[in-house]
């Protein structure tokens, strides 16, 4: 049986305390991390670049690959509100006011954020399934959602990584067009392969097969939304590549698929943080089509310091806006309006951001009180 402990029993100060202090080391370990792996990188190829460019211009691309990234860390937010709704959709709230909520999916895809640069890909799943279980949801469950998300974030990036191939291995625009297309209709028309690899990933990693079924067309869109999430990673790549000279048109689905490969990698460099190295050695390949090889090491170094900065601020200013919402709602004056602490539960309704219409009838595999 799920647990149903008062959620402000859970969130005590000496537990706030700790996940504060455990998040500044992460921060402090990633920079380490990151400084030494820039430290002996040569930088005179930017410093000769720049100098022919108006002034701010290293400013302004540079900020608009930030951006860029931020979508695709929200466009990523949104594919985990949509799985985790899913597989929690037919999860009765517990009385004393827990339950999933957007809030609470929110903070534990933030928190994820910076759990993913500890070495060992374990660790974030670890942390989300322990934040779902205070909020209600059992450990199959939110196990399911993580391996769900996986498997077609995997997916989505392979195939998003084969635009780059007539660049990389040579080869014409037409079949660019279909060794793209052809993984992306299979996902789509047959959505339930899906839950088939899932189910494969999780036999590989020696864990429970997920507990539910999830309908196609949350997958579908889930597919979509994934795929989205490269698109704009790629393009802060993008633009990175065009401060230091390579043509726009042709480096743009270079860069989108040497992105997507290179994030794809990382996730099974489980003892690098966040693949750390992996990534950039895939970026350098790709790169070295559309730049001069030292060109191209720069662009794979500014990338891996704009997606964590980007990431880093972007995380951090989620969990600040979630604990806001948090207080507020915990707030007397929420009590007295007749809703339910914690915010507005998870429903299968459109008009709630970020959450999907879901299915009503999914096939769960076990009974709620063997899922612990």
């Amino acid at each position: 049986m799920a647990d149903t402990q008062d959620p402000q029993v859970r969130g005590s100060r000496p537990a706030r305390l700790l996940q504060r202090a455990f998040t500044a080391v992460l921060l402090v370990g990633m920079a380490v991390a990151v400084t030494l792996f820039v430290r002996g990188q040569d930088w005179s190829v930017l410093a000769t670049e720049m100098r022919d460019r108006p002034p701010g211009s290293f400013a302004v691309l540079v900020g608009l690959a930030m951006l860029a990234n931020a979508v695709a860390v929200l466009a990523a937010l949104l594919a985990w509100w949509s799985m985790l709704s899913a597989v929690s959709a037919d999860i009765t709230p517990p009385a004393e006011g827990g339950g999933v909520t957007k809030v609470g999916a929110a903070r534990i895809f933030f928190v994820g954020q910076f759990a993913k640069y500890v070495p060992g890909k374990v660790f974030g799943l670890v942390l989300s399934v322990k934040m779902g279980r205070a909020m209600g949801v059992p450990t199959a469950r939110m196990t399911t959602a993580w391996l769900l998300t996986l498997v077609i974030g995997l997916l989505t990036a392979a195939s998003a990584g084969l635009v780059a191939g007539p660049q990389v291995l040579g080869g014409s625009e037409a079949w660019l067009a279909a060794a793209s297309a052809v993984p992306l209709a299979v996902l789509l028309l047959r959505p339930r392969l899906v839950n088939d690899a899932a189910v494969l990933a999780a036999r590989l990693r020696r864990r429970p097969p997920p507990a539910v079924t999830v309908p196609g067309r949350v997958i579908r869109r889930n597919v979509v939304i994934q795929l989205l999430s490269w698109l704009f990673g790629g393009m802060q790549l993008w633009f990175l590549a065009i401060m230091l000279g390579a043509p726009p048109l042709r480096s743009l689905p270079v860069c989108v698929g040497a992105f997507a490969l290179g994030a794809a990698a990382g996730v099974f460099a489980v003892f690098t943080p966040d693949g750390l190295g992996v990534r950039e050695v895939i970026l350098l390949s790709a790169l070295g089509a559309v730049l001069p090889l030292p060109a191209a090491g720069v662009v794979a170094v500014l990338s891996r310091l704009v997606v964590a900065l980007s990431e880093l601020v972007t995380g951090a200013l989620g969990l600040a806006v979630t604990e806001i919402l948090r207080r507020r709602a915990a707030s007397p004056s929420a009590h007295t309006s007749g809703r339910p602490e914690g915010g507005d539960k998870l429903r299968p309704s459109a008009a709630r951001l970020g959450s999907p219409p879901l299915h009503p009838q999914l096939l769960t595999t076990d009974k709620m009180n063997s899922e612990e």
